[in-house]
């Protein structure tokens, strides 16, 4: 799966999802919804139990795992982990960018994940679907390049009418000089 950022580029929206338990992330026409998930210094040490417990005790369900896993390929560099925290997805502490970066990335280390079973595997197929999408690139970066500012919209609108009259006026041209009057 992509990054944040990678995403963001492909036309994902982030948004912060108010539900009560962190790993209830969905998506749903090109809109992620996260719960907030806040950072601070014992946050991946206890990630690491939960992970190591999971992995140890086979009666219990990865779900932080895969959590951790979803994670850990949302979050790559340190701008993966602003464009989340501008979302109000990330609440870091004391950590800065880099730092929460850099965890996530050595999160999973050794941890063995059976893809197959994840929960959130439809969410994968979903995401890399959607991003693989070239209409769905194009739309995002027009909204990104041409559509932040109303301005550009309104000159965009006008270069429309601009080529649809250029082009009407041609056609009565071409129509007259074709069919003279009598």
């Amino acid at each position: 799966m992509l990054s944040a950022t990678e995403q963001k580029e492909a036309g994902i929206v982030f948004k912060q999802k108010r539900q009560c338990s962190f790993i209830d992330v969905t998506f749903n026409n090109g809109v992620m919804e996260i719960p907030v998930l806040c950072i601070y210094e014992n946050t991946f040490p206890i990630f690491r139990n939960l992970i190591a417990f999971e992995q140890c005790y086979p009666k219990t369900r990865d779900h932080i795992t895969y959590y951790a896993v979803f994670m850990e390929s949302m979050i790559k560099t340190p701008g993966d982990v602003k464009a989340l925290q501008s979302e109000g997805i990330l609440r870091i502490g004391k950590s800065n960018e880099v730092e929460v970066a850099r965890l996530f990335n050595e999160l999973c280390t050794e941890v063995f994940v059976n893809n197959g079973q994840s929960y959130l595997n439809d969410l994968f197929y979903q995401v890399n679907e959607h991003c693989g999408s070239k209409s769905n690139k194009w739309r995002a970066v027009l909204a990104r390049n041409y559509f932040t500012n109303p301005w550009s919209i309104i000159s965009l609108a006008a270069a429309i009418i601009v080529i649809v009259l250029t082009l009407l006026q041609t056609y009565t041209s071409l129509y007259s000089y074709a069919h003279p009057a009598p």
